[in-house]
């Protein structure tokens, strides 16, 4: 049985690839394709690697940002409600994978960091940068000010 479980996630990932690789080019296939893309996560989640879960999370990140914005205007209302249920369901699937628990608690960690980091810069650095941006428009203004008086005093000259 050892043996055929590499067998086993290889054939899976030829067939997820298969099923989901293909860039949508109407509404329809992007429902279809992206309910076969979250009814393959849900089923076989649990086996999934950290390179599995990668990829799939690419795969998603494209279903629910690019492909989305392709077809969202041509999207009903029943649609629309269809692809949020879509997106609950593979982020509830990827929670209850022990890799997908994994991965969202090393994103929390990166996302904990980001916040620190920004908070740290709103409070030290970025009132410095605001009034640089500040001196630097004024600048600019007065520069624009004295273009537009030599333009104004050399046309007043010519006529």
């Amino acid at each position: 049985m050892k043996t055929r479980f590499p067998a086993i996630i290889f054939s899976f990932l030829v067939i997820l690839s298969l099923t989901t690789c293909v860039i949508p080019t109407t509404k329809e296939t992007y429902l279809k394709n992206f309910e076969r893309f979250v009814k393959d996560v849900e089923k076989n989640g649990e086996k999934f690697t950290i390179s599995d879960w990668r990829w799939a999370n690419q795969r998603f990140s494209k279903y629910s940002g690019e492909w989305y914005e392709n077809f969202q205007d041509d999207l009903k209302m029943e649609e629309k409600i269809q692809v949020t249920g879509l997106k609950t369901r593979y982020i509830v699937a990827k929670g209850n994978s022990k890799f997908g628990r994994f991965m969202n608690k090393e994103m929390g960690k990166d996302l904990e960091k980001f916040k620190d980091d920004v908070k740290e810069y709103m409070e030290k650095d970025f009132p410095k940068d605001i009034q640089e941006i500040s001196r630097g428009a004024r600048e600019i203004g007065d520069s624009a000010k004295k273009v537009i008086e030599e333009v104004k005093k050399e046309v007043q000259k010519k006529n």
